[in-house]
């Protein structure tokens, strides 16, 4: 989901002359090397996805039991970020729709001449029938890697998700088993229903960082982009409203979409210094990206 978006902010922001967000780097995120989990338990399901520029690969069973599940993505494509989601469909919304009100939206909220209100249906119809339960954001030849948690027995799809929703891949949940909760991390960052952020004011740059959505407005994702010294919340709404050059430097890191209540961890491999939370789904009332309407928080990574 979050691919989808920033692609789509791109468009508006060119629209809006503050194309330098996209020179910035915003969209691409950057995350520890592949590697088994500090927490892993060989009760808890593995799934490791590879991205190519030809293909999408899934190594792992398509049937476990709720809970825990380990999952990693390997971006093998050549120049362009990779993403991968992991989300629930309700009774009766198919794979089908889900992709044709991807388009919908993203055609109407974002591109040129687009109908607003066509495109705010089309985005609430996702969210009244997706339950999303996260995914990773990789930079060209990275890797990511942490544990999303599905909580119930039932029919999952993990998909790619880079550019729009494709080659589905069905995953068969059934009655939980194991660990229930997630690992320890070593912080913790909330979205909120305020279109705002809190938890932890200091985050590890080499570590694992538990991100959880308790907005009940909409689903929710994060993106840490590192910025320059000194730099203020204001700074960074300011530049993302084409106010200015955006104070970006390289370090980013990023998780697709959580719906309220869920829960997944983003382990990270950063630089320190001072980074800017930041969500871009599209607010379901207004269709702008939540971090163009304040959705910014200022921290540190150590």
């Amino acid at each position: 989901m979050s691919r989808i978006v920033r692609t789509s902010v791109r468009v508006g922001l060119a629209a809006a002359a503050a194309t330098g967000l996209v020179a910035g780097g915003i969209t691409v995120a950057q995350a520890a090397p592949h590697q088994a989990a500090a927490s892993s338990s060989s009760s808890t399901p593995s799934l490791r996805v590879a991205i190519t520029d030809k293909g999408f690969y899934v190594d792992g069973p398509k049937t476990f039991s709720a809970g825990r599940v380990h999952v990693s993505l390997d971006n093998a494509r050549a120049k362009k970020e990779a993403e991968l989601e992991v989300l629930q469909l309700s009774s009766g919304y198919r794979w089908t729709e889900l992709r044709s009100d991807f388009k919908t939206m993203a055609t109407n909220l974002f591109a040129p001449h687009g109908n607003k209100k066509k495109g705010l249906k089309a985005l609430n119809h996702i969210i009244d029938n997706v339950k999303f339960f996260g995914g990773y954001d990789v930079m060209a030849g990275k890797s990511a890697h942490g544990t999303l948690l599905l909580p119930a027995a039932g029919s999952y799809v993990l998909f790619n998700d880079s550019g729009f929703p494709r080659n589905p891949h069905w995953l068969t949940v059934t009655s939980p088993a194991g660990p229930q909760t997630l690992p320890s991390a070593d912080a913790n960052v909330v979205a909120k229903t305020t279109r705002r952020f809190g938890g932890s004011s200091t985050l590890p740059a080499k570590g694992l960082i538990h991100f959880t959505n308790e907005s009940t407005e909409s689903p929710h994702f994060l993106n840490l982009q590192q910025v320059k010294p000194g730099t203020t919340r204001k700074d960074v709404i300011s530049a993302l409203q084409g106010n200015g050059p955006p104070p970006f430097l390289d370090g980013v890191a990023g998780t697709d979409a959580l719906s309220n209540g869920q829960s997944m961890d983003l382990r990270v491999h950063l630089p320190a210094g001072t980074y800017a939370e930041m969500c871009f789904f599209p607010d379901p009332k207004t269709g702008m990206p939540h971090a163009f309407m304040g959705m910014v928080r200022i921290v540190h990574l150590k």
